[in-house]
């Protein structure tokens, strides 16, 4: 230890409850994704920082939509679906995909994927993917989609990133924030 580290102190671990699993869970850091797909003629949308891989061998990513959701059912019954990962730039379009009873695709554009699913332009990256399982799980569900296509952004290289509730415009700034409270 050098005279610089701060000093160890043993972990104090209680709960878990809504609020401290929020808190603590809130310091992992995530990425931004909106999920999309096709209802009929009209694109629906939601935005999802609960998005990992699962596997390479087949290509199989996971995301966790509430129970309480109700774009979730439409974008299930669509099956097809995009997942578009957020740049930094984008915060506008994760609040706008995550507010209820909006106009969800008004003023920016987007393109339609193979599958038909919206790809939003201006996304670090996209996946198009077919839902294959979906598992409860307490007030989320799980839900398994394999990936058909995918890409990214050419231009872009910095992420929209989610770290203890607020929004950061890249990896860059949310390591200065956090650097600034540890000194």
């Amino acid at each position: 230890m050098t005279p610089s580290d701060p000093p160890s102190i043993a972990p104090e671990l209680s709960g878990p409850d809504a609020v401290l699993s929020r808190h603590v869970l809130g310091h992992y850091p995530t990425g931004v994704a909106v999920i999309t797909g096709m209802e009929g003629d009209e694109p629906i949308g939601m935005s999802m920082n609960s998005f990992t891989s699962v596997s390479l061998h087949p290509a199989l990513v996971l995301f966790c939509p509430a129970n309480s959701s109700g774009t979730w059912p439409r974008l299930r019954a669509a099956g097809q679906l995009a997942i578009n990962v957020l740049s930094a730039g984008q915060e506008s379009v994760s609040r706008l995909f995550a507010t209820r009873d909006a106009d969800r695709f008004a003023g920016f554009d987007w393109t339609p994927a193979a599958n038909g699913a919206p790809l939003l332009l201006d996304a670090l990256g996209w996946l198009e993917c077919q839902v294959q399982a979906e598992y409860p799980a307490g007030d989320h569900s799980v839900v398994i989609a394999e990936i058909e296509r995918m890409g990214v952004h050419g231009d872009i290289a910095e992420p929209l990133v989610f770290f203890r509730g607020a929004y950061y415009a890249g990896l860059n700034r949310a390591l200065e924030v956090d650097e600034r409270e540890i000194t």
